[in-house]
């Protein structure tokens, strides 16, 4: 009875560990991957994650920003009804410079086509924050403002904004890299700056962060058609013409061999 017993029990023990060695169902549920590793953003010094990824979006991405700010600011316009002529000119100019960086990316030319991209989303900034700006002409009796923030304040953050765009437009002032078109945009610089300088005297905050923050934004304009004037076309080595055959991207092929 005993070795009946004691065969029982290693005959068991045998088909336990037969059973371990064999590999699991499908069916079963298997054990969790192990955890996923921390992932890496760039050493101390070097861009992070997100910055690679802007820098790695090209005209492209430069041009979806300012489509869909202009289609937003574009369909605004239509609801609201009447427009303040000088941000529906605004806005007609930055649906120009959109469209050029369009033509300029058909051509292969994405330099250009950056630069216009660019300029068509920061004027449509600058048209954004000025009509931000128009809705707070008058105080919300229903709508008490907030206590301050504990460090600054919004009167801290509008004189940062206000400074700011008080920099870039001295050091940008001269204009003799930004070409003869960058005039207008200026001029429209310093008069938004004017205002909101006069709306932070006369204690009226959210008007006049929204005017530095559209003084700022017009700053850019000035510089990316500096940019856009620098920018020169090379024209690409056509087959067929006394010089070397090239493909279609530009690429100077090797002579043919002789048959």
């Amino acid at each position: 009875m005993l070795l009946r017993v004691l065969g029982a029990t290693a005959s068991g023990l045998l088909c336990l560990t037969l059973m371990g060695m064999m590999p699991a169902s499908p069916t079963e549920p298997q054990e969790p991957p192990p955890g996923k590793k921390k992932e890496f953003h760039g050493k101390k010094g070097e861009p992070g994650k997100e910055a690679r990824k802007k820098a790695d979006e090209g005209p492209e991405g430069d041009l979806n920003r300012a489509y869909n700010l202009l289609r937003r600011l574009r369909a605004d316009g239509q609801s609201a009804g009447r427009t303040d002529p000088r941000l529906r000119e605004w806005t007609e100019r930055a649906v120009e410079y959109y469209r050029n960086g369009l033509k300029a990316l058909r051509e292969d030319n994405a330099q250009l086509a950056h630069e216009y991209g660019a300029i068509a989303h920061d004027l449509a900034r600058a048209v954004e924050h000025t009509r931000n700006a128009s809705l707070f002409d008058h105080a919300d009796d229903d709508l008490p403002a907030p206590p301050p923030l504990r460090r600054h304040g919004r009167d801290g953050a509008v004189r940062k904004d206000l400074t700011k765009a008080y920099e870039r437009i001295r050091d940008g002032d001269d204009g003799s890299d930004a070409g003869p078109k960058a005039a207008y945009y200026r001029e429209a610089a310093r008069d938004l700056y004017r205002a909101a300088r006069r709306d932070y005297q006369a204690g009226r905050m959210e008007r006049s962060g929204e005017l530095s923050r559209a003084a700022e934004a017009m700053t850019h304009v000035c510089e990316h058609l500096g940019h856009a004037a620098d920018v020169r076309e090379t024209p690409k080595p056509r087959p067929g013409r006394g010089g070397p055959e090239a493909d279609r991207e530009g690429r100077i092929l090797p002579p043919p061999l002789e048959p």
